[in-house]
């Protein structure tokens, strides 16, 4: 058994890895390969404990992610088990998450933005946002970028990081409306607690990716914006329903019903079909599943296995026989 910390981590797992594990696990969930453990939450003194975790067959991996967060802090830990129930590592799992998150947001852009869209229009600049920009951009045709902050400077830091990183134009907006002007692909990542997307941004032929709303109390988009999809997909249905708030409170106002909401899962698995008309609206709706920890963590694993990278544990992964 081992460890790998952040920089193990960041060292061995780049985007490509990302896109190619959450492309397994949603596959195999539209499949019935990969199950979700979904995830669970425990609050003490303003912190939260949060579980959640997956199985996935195809990489014959289990994992479970823990993490605990509260007063803008957190800190992420997964550990992975062989599908025999040894456990192989422990690792630090902030990396692995933020991947994980934009990847599977490119994915939905791969499969249902138009072939011909070329402009993105992206609500939050932080850490996350730059992952969902990044997997996006090596998605599709994107050739700019407009992004939005509430605090304008760190647009603008974000235009200039990324553009260095990127082929593509990158241009810091001042307002909501004028990044998501003439876009294709609009995205959001975001704690916000209303809606940011409304139906004045509802336009044909549009795909929209909602990736910051996992806690009931956060909200991305309106219900009208969700009641114009002709394709609406979520990660994970049970999920969202304890924890989607942009999914939870359409629901609620009777914007839409849950029979409404279908999974990006079944589509990638190909069970489903995606965009068939450059006209058709699509939304993706993301909480983030355990499935996608595991398919990535695994190709971290072999990585650091092949390279002989982690610290090896004084302790043994295997499981005890006899105790149930």
């Amino acid at each position: 058994m081992i460890f790998l910390s952040e920089h193990d981590v960041s060292e061995l797992a780049d985007m490509d890895d990302a896109l190619q594990a959450v492309e397994t696990a949603l596959a195999g969930q539209g499949r019935g390969t990969v199950h979700n453990a979904i995830r669970s939450r425990a609050a003490l003194n303003g912190m939260n404990l949060n579980l959640l975790g997956g199985a996935v067959g195809p990489v014959n991996s289990l994992a479970a992610k823990i993490y605990v967060t509260g007063g803008g802090s957190a800190k992420f830990w997964l550990l992975l088990f062989s599908a025999d129930g040894d456990c192989d590592a422990l690792m630090e799992a902030d990396r692995i998450g933020q991947l994980r998150t934009g990847a599977a947001s490119g994915i939905s852009a791969r499969f249902f933005a138009r072939k011909d869209a070329t402009v993105l229009g992206l609500i939050g600049s932080g850490y996350q946002a730059w992952t969902q920009a990044e997997a996006i951009v090596r998605s599709t045709e994107i050739k700019t970028v407009q992004v939005f902050s509430r605090n304008f400077s760190k647009a603008e830091d974000f235009a200039k990081r990324f553009a260095e990183k990127f082929p593509v134009e990158v241009v810091a907006k001042h307002t909501i409306d004028d990044a998501l002007e003439g876009a294709d692909i609009i995205a959001t990542m975001t704690s916000s607690k209303e809606s940011l997307v409304e139906q004045r941004h509802i336009k044909a032929g549009t795909h929209y990716i909602f990736a910051g709303s996992n806690n009931p109390q956060n909200r991305e988009a309106s219900g009208a914006v969700l009641a114009a999809a002709d394709l609406l997909v979520t990660d994970d249905r049970e999920q969202a329903k304890i924890e989607g708030g942009t999914l939870r409170r359409a629901v609620a106002e009777g914007a839409i019903t849950w029979d409404n909401v279908g999974l990006l899962g079944d589509i990638v698995a190909g069970e489903k079909s995606g965009r068939t008309s450059d006209a058709q609206i699509t939304v993706f709706v993301s909480q983030g599943a355990g499935s996608w920890d595991t398919a990535l963590a695994r190709i971290v694993f072999e990585k650091a296995t092949a390279k002989n990278t982690g610290t090896k544990l004084p302790i043994a992964g295997g499981i005890t026989e006899g105790r149930r």
